[in-house]
Parts: C-alpha cells; structure tokens; sequence
C-alpha cells in the first residue's frame, strides 16, 4: 500500500482556532500512527480576504501545539511541486484548457450583470435558479466573444450518482442534476478552489482528505474532476462538527470568548492539554481514561473511532483537562511557566525574595487551571485585602469566636519565628482551650488571618502573608 499522505490546507484569511486545529490534528495523528507524512499546504488563491500575518501565526501555534508538519512551503520536496496555490496560477490554468479540449469543461462568457439578470428571468417565471442555466454551452456567437474576459466551467453530467464510502459517515450518494456547472477558472485567471485543491492531493499524491463537514457539498464536484482526468480519489473522511453548549457550531461569532489558540497560549494553558483534549473531539480512545501525551495518541489512533455525532467544545473539560497536566508539571517547569503570567501592574514580584515567592506559587500547584488564574490568588500576599460581602456574612454566621481569636492574635504575636510548624501550634493550642475543632476552628482563623475564606494550607498561608501584615489583618477585624 502506498505512503499515507494527509494534509492540513489552511488559506491566509484567519488565524489557528480550535475547529481548524482539530483537523490539523486529526490528520497529523491519522498520518503518523501508519508511519505517513503530514503536509501542510497553503490555500492563498482568496487574494481580497488573505490577512497579515496569519499563515506566520498557524505555524507558530501549529508548532507550539506539537504538531509541526513533515512538510510545507517552509520543509518542500521538490517533486511534490508548490505548497501555495498563488504559486501554481500557471498550472491551474493549463489544465482548465485540457478539460476544455477533452470536452469536459467550456467557456464562459456571462458577465455577473447578465448572470443576475437571467435568474431574476427566471424566478418571474417560477423557477428557483439555483444553477448556471449554461447559455455558454450552446451560445452560437462565439466569435464576436473573442477578446472578452471568460470563465471556465466543468460540464457537469446530467442525473450521474456519485458515491464515496466516507471513513467517519460511512456511503454517501450525490446526485449530479444539483450541481450546476460550476466555475474552475475565474476570469482573472484564478483557480476556484474545488478545482485547484483537487490539482494539489493529485500532485502531492494525497492519500486520504479528513476535513470538517463543511466541505461535504464540495467533494461531487471534486469528485467529478478526478474522473475527468482520470485520477484515483483519496479517501474522504468528513469530521462531524464542533458545537458549543448551546448546540450552534463553535466559531468567534457564536459569542465563544476563547476560540483562537493564540487566546489559550495568552491565558497559559499548555500545549499538552490543547493537543490533548482537541484529540477527543469527534473521536474516541477505547475505556475511560481522558489524559493521554501526543505519543499516546498516535499510537492508540483508529480512525474507525470518529464519531458520527457533533461534538460539544466543554470550557470545563478544557480547564480540567489543563489543570490534569499543570499538576503533572515539576516544581521547576511549574515556577517558570507560572511566573510568566503574574500581572506585574497588580503584583511588584520584583522586590520579593525568590524563595519566598517560590513557596507562595507552590501553594496553588494543586489548584491552578492555567497560568493566569495565579492572579487570582496573590493579593492576600501583596496587597492590603478588605473582606468580601460574601465573606462578611460567612462571619456572620459563626458565633463564639471572638474570644479564641484574641487569644489567636496573642499567640501569633509571641513568635520569634513565624513559620508553618510554630504556627500550627498556636492554632492547635487555642482549639484546645476554645474546645474548637473542624470548621469553627479554622474557619474564623482563616477569615482573620487572610481575611479570605477559602485558600490552601491554613498555616503555611499564614506564614507566607508575614507576621505584620497578619497581624493587620486580625487587627482591623476584631
């Protein structure tokens, strides 16, 4: 059997998001686990829509990601040709004249103008014009169109059914009378891309095309075009799509706040947990087991394991899933990666000492969904910190603690040495005398000491906020 050959085609027009990076994924994945190639191939031929910077930005992220191609415009090999469809105007156009010659394509004449005026003849009389009405196909003054701008249409078949056997849907049947003959060379002498994406699987001897549904409608017309020329298809394989919690495909416009990849890198989520729980959209490892590495994946890789319904893009997963794999981290790789997110307008880290800082990020390890929700944390350590509503009428509801916290700020003040284990001692000592434990024991402390009513050790905490700023705190509550 022949190499596997799978590629990921983004065009310059946007950035890496998470719908496109699940097919860049999938193909990646499909292509390795059978010892194959993943290419990535540019489709710039949308030359009005192409935005700057956007293919530098897909490789980064693609790199980031762990899911840097085998080849590409940046890694070619030469017989495979060109990577960038504005680079193959040329060979695009050649091959539109062949199907002109082989009776399979014609020249099109039709202004836009005349176009719009057709259909609107048409639906007077009833008729929904959803197709070309191929006036150009029978047209008998030919010559007096030379010298004018044309467009290259494929003759379609007239009731042709055309079957594919699609990896994720199984057989589906098209039926040609609803196509229309549609445009292979625009005027300006740009391929369209259901002509030029055919061209390239065929020069770069694609062997499989797994790609979001969307494309399902384009594949008869692709199909059509292999025929004509005689080439095998690849095979096809159509992702079933991504939809958000409220069922609607998953896109920036469908109010999803995090739906670049560049937007999770921002916010420091980690390659791994990206890779890792786009993996799992719209296909499935065998058992429960969630939390797999990129090698893992590759290896366990079926694609009889797609899914055939649509898959619900969860921020909760994606959290869970990220918080699965800081907490793989070591100490080291955790310090660096967190440090980088602290927001220094909100937290001054630079007249701290570094093993002090260090044990107050190590507080949080266990905790911390992604890099940025650090920030979310550290005020009790930096700043001066008002107790919440919230957090009031939690005091409100304790009752009889009034002494035991006086005799806690009695304690806590006699120290010498403020650390974890003398502190711990001072809590245990006035449980004791204030016949306190659990809950009304460390609950009023905690809101005393660190004026917050959640966080991590209770007494290492409190070590970490300082003697001072402690004692503050109990003071400006009792």
């Amino acid at each position: 059997m022949a190499k596997f050959r799978l590629r990921y085609a983004p065009s310059p027009t946007g950035f890496l998001h998470i719908g496109n990076t699940r097919t860049a994924l999938m193909n990646y994945l499909f292509a390795h686990h059978y010892g194959g190639d993943f290419i990535v191939r540019i489709e710039d031929t949308d030359i009005e829509r192409n935005v700057e910077g956007a293919i530098e930005s897909q490789f980064d992220n693609m790199d980031w990601l762990g899911i840097s191609p085998d080849e590409s415009f940046l890694k070619p090999v030469a017989k495979y040709g060109e990577y960038m469809q504005s680079k193959k105007f040329d060979r695009y156009k050649q091959l539109a004249h062949d199907l002109i010659e082989k009776g399979f394509a014609y020249k099109c004449f039709c202004t836009p103008e005349e176009l719009q005026v057709d259909r609107e003849v048409q639906e007077a009389k009833g008729i929904v014009a959803t197709k070309y009405n191929r006036k150009c196909l029978t047209r008998t003054d030919l010559k007096e169109q030379e010298g004018k701008p044309y467009n290259i249409r494929f003759k379609v078949p007239d009731e042709k059914i055309i079957k594919i056997n699609d990896i994720v849907r199984g057989e589906v049947e098209f039926n040609t009378k609803e196509l229309g003959d549609f445009v292979i060379l625009k005027s300006n002498g740009i391929a369209t891309y259901n002509f030029a994406v055919v061209i390239d699987d065929v020069d770069m001897e694609i062997t499989h095309v797994v790609r979001g549904e969307e494309h399902i409608s384009n594949t008869p017309r692709q199909c059509l075009i292999y025929s004509a020329f005689g080439w095998k298809e690849p095979i096809f394989g159509h992702l079933t799509l991504i939809v958000d919690e409220t069922k609607k495909k998953l896109s920036k416009r469908s109010g999803n706040a995090m739906f670049f990849i560049s937007q999770y890198r921002e916010q420091g989520y980690l390659p791994e947990a990206l890779f890792n729980y786009i993996s799992l959209l719209g296909w499935s490892p065998k058992g429960e087991q969630e939390i797999f590495s990129k090698e893992e994946f590759v290896k366990m890789f079926d694609e009889a394991r797609f899914s055939k319904s649509p898959s619900t893009f969860d921020m909760l997963k994606m959290k869970w899933i990220n918080h699965q794999w800081m907490k793989k981290m070591d100490e080291s790789s955790y310090l660096e990666f967190t440090k980088k997110f602290i927001d220094s307008n909100r937290f001054d880290i630079s007249k701290k000492d570094n093993d002090w800082l260090n044990k107050v990020l190590l507080l949080f390890k266990k905790e911390l969904e992604y890099g940025e929700q650090i920030n979310n944390h550290l005020d009790i350590f930096f700043n001066d910190v008002a107790i919440s509503e919230q957090t009031k009428k939690t005091l409100s509801t304790l009752s009889d603690y009034e002494n035991m916290i006086k005799d806690l700020k009695e304690g806590l003040s006699s120290l010498d040495i403020f650390e974890e284990e003398q502190i711990k001692t001072i809590i245990s000592e006035v449980g004791k005398k204030h016949n306190k434990k659990g809950k009304d024991l460390f609950m009023p402390i905690r809101i005393f000491t660190t004026a917050s009513e959640h966080g991590p050790e209770l007494a290492k905490t409190i070590s970490l906020i300082g003697k001072e700023k402690v004692m503050n705190n109990i003071s400006s509550l009792v």
